[in-house]
């Protein structure tokens, strides 16, 4: 989600946007995994949208779907990737609030990374940098 240019020059505001059968469920899921005490839950508009301003400055808005208007299909191009620090520590955060791990860590060139799934089955994957080079 984008905000319109404003008149007084500042940029658009750049936001996740996520649909959830339980936005409030799924919004306590992310701030926990995110930043714990760090991130915020905060009511966004009526109608049970949440926004998550996580502690990397970007805000997650989670929203009940219309059940009346049919949703884009998407074509599995854009996915969810966490950056950690300690890759491990945020797989086990997510496992014990609810998540589902996908595959075994794989480690490349680029680092090492694992899919999960979230408390609804959204793709989640966690990346860690190589320790050699900055993330």
């Amino acid at each position: 989600m984008v905000e319109p240019a404003r008149p007084d020059g500042v940029a658009p505001h750049c936001c996740l946007v996520l649909g959830s059968r339980n936005p409030r469920r799924l919004a306590g899921f992310y701030a926990d995994l995110m930043g714990g005490e760090s991130a915020a839950v905060v009511p966004f508009v009526p109608g049970g949208a949440v926004t998550v301003r996580l502690p990397t400055g970007m805000d997650m808005v989670l929203y009940r779907p219309s059940r009346r208007r049919p949703q884009p299909r998407q074509n599995g191009g854009l996915a969810l990737c966490l950056r950690c620090a300690d890759l491990e520590s945020i797989r086990q955060r997510a496992t014990a609030l609810g998540g589902q791990v996908l595959e075994p860590i794989r480690e490349a060139s680029f680092g090492r990374e694992q899919w999960l799934l979230d408390l609804e089955g959204n793709p989640v994957l966690l990346w860690e940098a190589p320790t050699d080079r900055p993330a």
